[in-house]
């Protein structure tokens, strides 16, 4: 039994603040004393909930503490992920390889300071070397070896060159050099394959050709006529342009021009467009020449006029003598002369009105346009708690105004046989378009966050280890304690009522109780005294062993 000193002391050091000791002490006593209250079952149900906690807490700390290895290098060749390695190593930065070996991934936090270092060493070059390959020179080599490591090179340097466009990935070039003979027939031009690894489903417009003719500058004789483009993933011909990729890229430039002059109208993701273009594949060449007899014109016009004065008229005796020059006319035969003459003439050239014209046209020509429009209904009232969105089919009026916007967007030619509908139908998203609940909108705000989602589906599991395993387990040693308490109190109260029969019960207590359980009993009866007397005090050192725990 204690003494009236150590109660105090216990009391003492009870009422401040306890020592670590004291404390452990007591959570050993109490653990014991709530351990032999319980029966087997929930002895068990108590070690398997412990076992759960301890695994759960472990598995809490090791996923806390582990490392968070981030990828630094994807898709290296065998030499350039040892040459990494060894950089890293170097640097004292912990690596480890890809399940492929194609990859190196390090630490989060030693991610920056990765790529640091293996850019101060150099940046990695997955692939062929280029001209590094003469960095070192090769004396016994043979004029074939420097021919075969020149065209390595090239390749090598035309991957490195290609692979620095935007649009592609990766590359891979393979070439034919020129062959010179002195037979003509033996002759071999220049030719190259190119396999693209692209980062997007194709190329943009003119860049094939492009990379045609990067390959073909750098390559001595190599036209871009001999340059092929192969696309790996083999979505897009990367050729030239043919007349069906053409027609392909003009229909989707249609249907996007009408689905951006749409929606502003119809809001975003009502419209629906498909557009069909007829092309006529034929070049044609028509020279035309028309009259028109109604209208003539004076092509050329040419007049003459011609006129002359009176003439003598030979008189006299014929003879010598009046045919005399400088002869005299006898009086006796008088002077005649003839009459003055004029003549006109006048020739023009007329012409009926004519027109000619000679028109070209090349292959490619619109024949027809055929688009198929579909506008969704007009949002009448938008989706509240709980409630659908109310969509009203459109007007005719406006309709018809969609209608003539569509026909301006993609000029629209009736007389051409151009044919373009607008349907205002319910889309099949109209009927399921029901405000998401709450716990799904927590749900996709957590799927951006991974950190978020990784503790708390710890913390939920934790919470359904406390729930399903700790609790039942305390329940139940509760309820033992309890029904052990009152057995107890029923033994006592048939024997007797009062002192009389409690004072006749307690002389055989000290034999029949182990000194353990004497040990307990003390400590629960200073226990009880103090929270007698400082009720106060005691809740708040009851309330700090809760948290504690």
């Amino acid at each position: 039994m204690a003494t009236g000193t150590q109660l105090e002391k216990g009391t003492a050091a009870t009422l401040g603040q306890p020592q670590l000791a004291d404390r452990l002490a007591g959570l050993w006593g109490r653990s014991r004393v709530l351990w032999a209250s319980m029966a087997p079952a929930q002895r068990g149900w108590a070690v398997t909930a412990a076992l759960l906690l301890a695994g759960m807490a472990g598995g809490l700390l090791w996923y806390s503490l582990r490392t968070d290895w981030r990828t630094l290098y994807v898709d290296l060749d065998p030499e350039d992920a040892r040459q990494t390695g060894q950089i890293l190593a170097q640097a004292q930065i912990p690596f480890e390889p890809t399940a492929d070996g194609a990859g190196i991934r390090v630490p989060a936090t030693q991610l920056d300071k990765a790529r640091l270092a293996t850019a101060a060493k150099g940046s990695v070059k997955s692939g062929r070397l280029g001209f590094e390959i003469f960095d070192k020179p090769n004396w016994v080599g043979s004029e074939f070896d420097e021919q075969v490591n020149y065209q390595r090179a090239l390749e090598g340097e035309l991957e490195h060159t290609v692979g620095t466009l935007t649009d592609i990935e990766s590359a891979r070039v393979h070439l034919v050099l020129p062959h010179d003979s002195l037979f003509r027939e033996q002759e071999r031009p220049a030719k190259a394959s190119v396999v693209l690894k692209l980062r997007h489903r194709s190329l943009g417009d003119g860049e094939p050709e492009a990379i045609r003719n990067l390959v073909a500058s750098a390559v001595d004789g190599l036209t871009p006529d001999h340059v092929v483009l192969v696309d790996a993933a083999g979505h897009l011909p990367l050729g030239p342009k043919t007349a069906e990729a053409m027609r392909l890229t003009a229909e989707q430039s249609l249907e996007e021009k009408l689905i951006s002059t749409l929606e502003p109208v119809t809001g975003a993701g009502n419209v629906r467009a498909s557009v069909t273009l007829d092309y006529d594949q034929a070049a044609s060449d028509v020279t035309q020449e028309s009259y028109d007899p109604d209208k003539t014109v004076t092509l050329s016009m040419q007049r003459s006029e011609q006129t002359s004065g009176p003439q003598a008229i030979a008189a006299g005796v014929p003879g010598t003598a009046s045919n005399t020059p400088n002869s005299q006319a006898l009086p006796v035969y008088p002077q005649q002369t003839t009459p003055p003459q004029a003549a006109k003439t006048e020739s023009g050239t007329y012409g009926a009105s004519k027109t000619e014209r000679h028109v070209v046209e090349g292959p490619g020509r619109v024949r027809r346009l055929t688009a198929a429009i579909v506008v969704n209904d007009r949002l009448a009232q938008p989706a509240g708690t709980g409630k659908a969105a109310v969509w009203q089919p459109r007007s005719i009026d406006e309709v018809r105004n969609l209608t003539a916007l569509a026909q301006a967007a993609v000029g629209f030619d009736i007389a051409r046989g151009d044919m373009l509908t607008v349907e205002d139908l319910a889309f099949d998203d109209n009927r399921t378009q029901v405000p998401a609940p709450m716990l799904q909108q927590w749900l996709k705000t957590a799927e951006g966050s991974p950190v978020l989602v990784k503790y708390a589906a710890l913390l939920a599991g934790l919470m359904v280890l406390l729930a399903f395993g700790v609790r039942p387990a305390l329940r139940g040693a509760g309820s033992v304690a309890t029904k052990a308490k009152g057995k107890g109190a029923g033994r006592e109260l048939p024997q007797g009522a009062g002192t009389a029969a409690t004072t006749a019960l307690k002389p055989p207590e000290p034999v029949e109780v182990d000194p353990e359980r004497a040990r307990t009993q003390e400590i629960f009866e200073q226990v009880t005294s103090h929270l007698k007397r400082e009720p106060t005090q005691s809740s708040r050192l009851l309330q700090s062993w809760i948290h504690s725990d």
